[in-house]
């Protein structure tokens, strides 16, 4: 027990000298982790390539968002598809979903995703994506977020073994540390 308190003391000592921490108060220490460190993480998973029977679709160059006054996160990426029959089309999209914190894996996935802004090849689609297609759609980004992470705490260490909670607040991921 006094290996964790002074790990915790450690962890809180090299989190203030970086100026990560939010908070510290009875129920624990909240780190603040924003878009771009987020972004890094999801870096390290792309590109992300697959073929379909309809041709072979490429996800690269994510990034994540935060924005003040909501409680979730935005990722987004460019999407290129292609096969024999026509070039490579472009396209570009973002979905926002809740994070949560999965305790057996140390990741943080995104619950309850939904699309906020689809363009290809230059044209907003967002406003087509509605009913029959939406519902189409929607299993399967759940199930693409279920599957890969939108950021990785490493479970092994100080701070990925002390996670409590997390949740977004001010424009930043916040992860709630304790014993």
């Amino acid at each position: 027990m006094m290996k964790k308190y002074i790990a915790i003391l450690f962890l809180a000592a090299s989190f203030t000298l970086t100026g990560c921490i939010k908070d510290i108060n009875p129920s624990g220490m909240t780190i603040a982790i924003g878009a771009p460190e987020i972004t890094k993480s999801l870096q390290k998973e792309f590109p992300f390539e697959q073929k379909t029977k309809y041709g072979k679709v490429v996800l690269k160059d994510p990034k994540a968002l935060l924005q003040k006054g909501s409680d979730r996160i935005t990722a987004g990426t460019t999407i290129l598809f292609s096969n024999a029959l026509i070039p490579e089309q472009k396209a570009a999209v973002y979905v926002s979903g809740k994070p949560y914190f999965d305790v057996s894996s140390g990741n943080i996935y995104l619950y309850e995703p939904s699309i906020e802004k689809l363009d290809a090849n230059g044209y907003q689609l967002t406003n087509l994506v509605k009913g029959t297609i939406k519902n189409a759609i929607t299993p399967v980004i759940n199930e693409f977020f279920k599957k890969y992470p939108i950021y990785k705490v490493n479970r092994s260490s100080v701070k990925g073994s002390l996670v409590k909670s997390v949740r977004v607040e001010d424009g930043s991921l916040l992860l709630t540390l304790g014993i």
